[in-house]
């Protein structure tokens, strides 16, 4: 049972060691697995918030290029013709 806790005791003493020997770049891969989990975590909000901005309106087609954009953001010609951007408008409306 000694022999136990003595080789226990060189094994953290050898670890302690080690890790003050590279402490720095024990910081480091500690920082950068912050930065992706915060990163990953805020990738996941925003897919949220996109999902609730769709789900809230119905999607339309643009009249010129055929995109499918929210209704709330599209551009709308009556009766009921759609554009996704001015520009698709201004190149598409006057043809009309």
């Amino acid at each position: 049972m000694k022999e136990a806790i003595f080789i226990l005791l060189i094994v953290a003493v050898l670890f302690g060691l080690t890790a003050f020997r590279y402490r720095r770049q024990i910081r480091t891969v500690l920082g950068v697995w912050r930065m992706l989990s915060s990163a990953r975590s805020g990738m996941a909000n925003r897919e949220v918030e996109g999902e609730r901005a769709t789900a809230s309106g119905k999607l339309v087609s643009c009249a010129k290029c055929s995109t499918w954009v929210p209704e709330g953001r599209a551009i709308r010609v009556p009766p009921n013709i759609y554009y996704c951007s001015r520009a698709c408008l201004e190149t598409y409306a006057p043809a009309n």
